[in-house]
């Protein structure tokens, strides 16, 4: 749970940032970059099969790759009438899990990032999978930025109110 919502608040924070300068990161979109950003831990459905005493791991690995993130996104975009548009989001949103997930020191060994060229499992052991501080610090970061985007937005509420009450 802390690990999703590591990854949608980064996904957050990186379309907040990137909607400065890039208006197609906002509104809807930025919904999608988030939902990108869970696909490769659909992985853990296993868990469930796992309860019920089911192994399907050795099936469902390669959704936690980039080529497994890549049909998954490609399926999901389906749903869209914008399919290209939602296609590109899912796969940003699926690039930030990856790129925030290298860093991890995975209990498993890494992830298999040039699947199905390569079964070597690629990662960095910076941070453990266990640490709070990931979490704590996206979510102050995303605190933050809310807030400042809010004093914006309120703060032009009230020009434009002042505005139309001058005239």
């Amino acid at each position: 749970m802390v690990d999703w919502l590591s990854h949608v608040l980064l996904a957050w924070i990186i379309c907040q940032i990137l909607q400065v300068k890039f208006n197609f990161f906002g509104g809807k979109n930025t919904a999608i970059v988030m939902v990108g950003a869970l696909i490769p831990d659909f992985i853990k459905i296993g868990l469930l099969f796992q309860w019920m005493d089911i192994d399907i791991w050795n099936f469902i690995t390669p959704l936690h790759t980039p080529a497994g993130a890549i049909i998954t996104a490609a399926v999901i975009s389906l749903f869209f009438e914008e399919k290209m548009s939602a296609f590109k989001h899912l796969l940003f949103g699926t690039a930030t899990h990856f790129l925030f997930d290298l860093p991890l020191a995975h209990v498993s060994g890494g992830m298999l990032m040039l699947f199905p060229f390569h079964w070597g499992r690629y990662q960095v052991y910076l941070i453990p999978t266990d640490d709070y501080i990931v979490p704590t610090l996206a979510l102050a970061v995303a605190l933050v930025i809310y807030m400042v985007k809010r004093g914006k937005s309120t703060h032009k509420i009230k020009l434009l109110r002042d505005e139309k009450i001058s005239q």
